[in-house]
């Protein structure tokens, strides 16, 4: 995660200042010396408990494509302002990299900058050690992973405590909390692997476990448990109203345990039936099945066109050698932390 820096700005002269006729942009830097100071932006006179110096950058911007990209540029608050030209969105359909370095050419770390449209389209962020810097995009970290051989068996079982441990890191991750928590289950084993992922489910209400007050970690999950759990996870972060879904299995009932779940879950295309018009929620569902679900769930679209290009660099397992099984994408991109500029129905893996 990039670290942002804030700075309590407050002359009024100074404070909002658009690029000049070169192109460079002169940001307000605070010092630590009382020396006084200077840079090809300004002077920053000193007493005794140091000031600002103003520092120009030159900033560079280019689409997904490596064509520059004339922006208007302004700084206030020791944030850089940068505005797209007419006809140009933020609407995850391209990404900038933006890239600033000092007068001496040097990359310039933990700046700033703010990417905006002329639709009132906003994204933002700061530099990289490298001065680079992609908007809009998001981090998907990895949440999954094969085994000690280096398998992924895509249509094996999944137990019912690594179901949890998936939800459980997708959670700490969006709110930024480490994994801990103790559950009121009888047979969870306090030292088990699995103790703090099922803990910390627990206290969000992500699972439940079964009359006998157990939750059977090493159980393989059901198709309809694992739908339930996944909605459970979704309505944290989203509104869900289930209530005005219907679905016509011929193995669903409305009686169904995991009915509106299920139902919910088909209307919004997170997964389908089989081709007997079946739904077969008691079956166990398979490991390709999960990262599908949950791709859906968190609004995770494989790149398939960067997957193929980039596969001898990603995390890859030797029974998925080619894209031949058909849960291959989604499992790459459950499996591969990247960054990846995203709209309604697409997503490009920018990193």
């Amino acid at each position: 995660m990039y670290r942002t820096r804030t700075v309590d700005y407050k002359d009024k002269k100074t404070a909002s200042q658009a690029t000049n006729a070169n192109g460079k942009i002169t940001v307000p830097v605070k010092t630590s010396n009382g020396g006084g100071g200077s840079s090809s932006g300004g002077s920053s006179g000193g007493g005794g408990g140091g000031g600002y110096v103003r520092t120009t950058y030159n900033v560079k911007v280019t689409d997904k494509d490596g064509k520059s990209v004339n922006v208007n540029k302004s700084v206030k608050d020791d944030k850089i302002t940068l505005t797209l030209p007419q006809g140009t969105a933020l609407d995850g359909k391209n990404y900038y990299t933006i890239t600033v370095t000092d007068n001496k050419g040097k990359a310039a770390e933990n700046i700033a900058v703010i990417l905006k449209d002329k639709k009132d389209g906003t994204s933002n962020g700061t530099t990289d050690k490298n001065g680079k810097l992609v908007l809009p995009s998001s981090e998907h970290k990895a949440y999954i992973v094969g085994y000690p051989d280096g398998t992924f068996l895509p249509d094996g079982d999944m137990s019912r405590a690594e179901a949890a441990a998936i939800f459980a890191r997708l959670i700490s991750d969006e709110k930024g909390e480490s994994i801990s928590g103790k559950s009121s289950f009888t047979d969870i084993d306090k030292n088990g692997w699995y103790a703090d992922y099922i803990g910390y489910l627990a206290k969000y209400h992500i699972i439940e476990g079964y009359e006998d007050k157990t939750f059977r970690p090493d159980v393989p999950v059901t198709r309809a448990e694992f739908v339930a759990m996944s909605v459970r996870y979704y309505s944290l972060f989203n509104e869900v109203k289930k209530g005005g879904y219907t679905v016509k299995y011929t193995d669903v009932s409305k009686k169904y345990w995991a009915y509106d779940d299920i139902a919910y879950a088909k209307n919004i295309g997170w997964l389908n039936g089989y081709a007997d018009g079946t739904f077969k929620g008691d079956n166990n569902i398979t490991r390709a099945e999960v990262v599908t679900v949950v791709n859906h769930a968190t609004l995770r679209i494989p790149d398939k066109e960067y997957i193929d290009k980039n596969v001898s660099t990603l995390n890859k397992f030797t029974d998925l050698k080619n894209n031949e099984h058909w849960g291959y994408y989604s499992i790459m991109e459950s499996a591969n932390t990247h960054k990846a500029a995203v709209s309604s129905d697409s997503e490009t893996w920018v990193k």
